[in-house]
């Protein structure tokens, strides 16, 4: 049997420890290689159950729309109870201050001194979507909680160590990294905002007004830090989080329009086919032929 690498390992002792389950979102694409396959989609008997029973729509809106638009937010973690009621983390890591990796664990049952956590949607059901025979894992209290979180940052940051071992930076003089810092700080300013509120119908004045200059400074801004038009770049973000969906997820074609920020299926359908060389219909089919143990199933 070929040794596992190091990530997937590190991986695998944090959830022997805390008996929880990790799903990465590999945003960079430069884990991939190193983790099971398993680890992009959420594997708990749980989970399957909310998705079996018409979850999906509410699953992949919470993981990439909801969570994702406030992630900058909450850089070191957080634990929260999901649109199911059941407690899962988030560690998000970072790369030249642009998200690179989230990291899921999960899942258990809210114990009754978690009553303030974080709940980022109102719970979809009345009633649970499994069989009252499934297997519940136990609940978890405050500090059990915050000791997970710890845990779950540890760990991002062993994955964070292995992949900087892999690409070592140019070293730069001291004027030049001070000017690079402004650039990077200037970038993560504009991406943050651009990623944040890319669902909604965000324009230049709007991310203008957010960086106190006005609408001709903020074209300029852009371009210098970024290499980009504001345009682009937020038709690259929505993009972007519509070929997550296609992926991970069974919405229709509409529905991941709608939930990446495009309001019109035809412009969406035409931007897609531009920037990615084949229809969404397409590119999900060829996701499902690469990864077969991936496919998302709509019931």
């Amino acid at each position: 049997m070929q040794e596992l690498e190091a990530p997937e390992r590190a991986i695998q002792a944090f959830e022997k420890i805390h008996q929880l389950q990790v799903t990465i979102h590999d945003l960079g694409g430069t884990l991939g290689p190193a983790i099971i396959r398993d680890r992009f989609q959420h594997q708990h008997s749980l989970c399957k159950c909310v998705k079996a029973n018409g979850g999906e729509h509410r699953c992949a809106t919470f993981e990439i729309v909801h969570v994702r638009a406030n992630i900058r937010a909450y850089p070191d973690g957080r634990y929260h109870v999901c649109h199911s009621g059941l407690v899962e983390w988030m560690a998000p890591v970072f790369d030249d201050f642009e998200l690179e990796w989230v990291l899921f664990a999960g899942v258990r049952l809210p114990g009754p001194d978690l009553g303030s956590i974080h709940r980022e949607l109102p719970t979809l059901w009345q009633r649970v979507p499994w069989e009252r025979s499934t297997p519940l894992p136990p609940s978890v209290g405050k500090e059990e909680a915050d000791l997970i979180l710890e845990h779950l940052l540890q760990l991002a940051a062993r994955l964070r160590t292995w992949a900087g071992k892999r690409r070592l930076p140019p070293h730069r003089h001291p004027v030049e990294e001070e000017v690079n810092h402004r650039l990077i700080q200037r970038r993560t300013m504009i991406r943050s905002y651009i990623e944040t509120n890319q669902s909604h119908p965000i324009r230049l004045r709007d991310l203008a007004r957010q960086l106190a200059v006005s609408e001709d400074r903020a074209t300029h801004l852009v371009r210098e830090c970024c290499g980009e038009t504001f345009r682009d770049m937020l038709i690259e973000a929505r993009l972007k989080t519509a070929k997550e969906l296609l992926r991970l997820s069974s919405l229709s074609i509409l529905e991941v329009a709608l939930c990446s920020g495009f309001n019109e299926i035809t412009h969406f359908n035409r931007l897609f086919r531009r920037r990615a060389g084949c229809t969404p219909s397409q590119y999900r089919r060829r996701a499902l032929q690469s990864s077969p143990e991936q496919r998302p199933t709509r019931k």
